[in-house]
């Protein structure tokens, strides 16, 4: 038996077992990522669902019924009271409409991985500079690196949220999203020059989502800021540490860029 062991057909049938354990083990790592991108696509679709259900019936459906009012308020004397209270319902109701067509553009926005967070920000600011004829830039400040999935997507839930405020809210000029890939944490910010916000009154504002922001970035271990003055504009600063969002390959590639970095201050200051 002990020869047997020795022999080079042994060797050769462990080897084949070895190949056949690892097989069963890729396929199965296959089997899960294709599970996983299965349930992200049936989320996106019934998002989708969602979204043409409230565009098609709902918001179509308000719409007609609005207009019916006006054509009634436009039968009454102009200086009716009336005529006044109909006009700034049919005021308050458009504004419900146009925050409901905004709803709808983010249920549409698609859901993201690591390695689109850039591009899923891009599209989502882009939308809303065209629905509020607001401009809008993004920067993106060090190398992209691939973030772990869960994280990605709740940190673009963040960023969405603030910037859906600060279009909705900011009566800015100008509004500005930044990402920062950074080797202790992965920022985001984003600012506008518009009116600017108490933070304590927040809510009371309009701006409902940012306690749901901070809860959710207190899940990832990081912490939500807002900075603003009255008619100064507002920053919201987002921080998630490095060490739990980046992907292990992302982990060590920022870690060598920052020593690389630091090498070539060292360098510069020597020469």
């Amino acid at each position: 038996m002990l020869l047997f062991l020795q022999t080079p057909l042994f060797v050769m049938l462990g080897l084949i077992v070895e190949c056949l354990l690892l097989g069963v083990l890729f396929r199965i790592c296959l089997r899960n990522i294709a599970r996983r991108y299965e349930s992200r696509l049936k989320r996106l679709e019934e998002r989708e669902r969602i979204a043409f259900d409230l565009h098609d019936m709902l918001l179509q459906s308000m719409q007609g019924v609005l207009l019916r009012v006006q054509s009634v308020g436009q039968r009454l004397p102009d200086a009716s009271a009336e005529r006044g209270t109909i006009e700034a319902i049919l005021d308050q109701a458009d504004e419900v409409l146009a925050h409901g067509r905004h709803q709808v553009l983010a249920l549409r926005t698609p859901l993201v991985v690591g390695d689109n967070l850039s591009q899923a920000f891009a599209q989502v600011g882009h939308s809303l500079r065209d629905n509020f004829k607001t401009p809008f830039r993004m920067i993106v400040t060090g190398r992209a690196l691939p973030l772990d999935g869960e994280f990605s997507e709740q940190i673009y839930r963040t960023g969405r949220e603030a910037l859906f405020n600060a279009f909705q809210h900011a009566q800015a000029d100008h509004i500005e999203l930044e990402l920062v890939y950074g080797r202790e944490f992965f920022s985001l910010f984003v600012r506008d020059d518009g009116k600017g916000i108490d933070s304590a009154r927040a809510p009371e504002a309009g701006y409902r989502g940012l306690r749901g922001m901070r809860e959710r970035a207190e899940r990832m271990g990081g912490v939500v800021e807002v900075l603003s003055l009255p008619e100064r504009g507002t920053e919201v600063i987002l921080k998630v540490p490095g060490e739990v969002c980046y992907r292990p390959q992302g982990k060590r590639a920022a870690y060598w860029r920052h020593r690389f970095a630091a090498w070539l201050g060292r360098t510069d200051s020597r020469g």
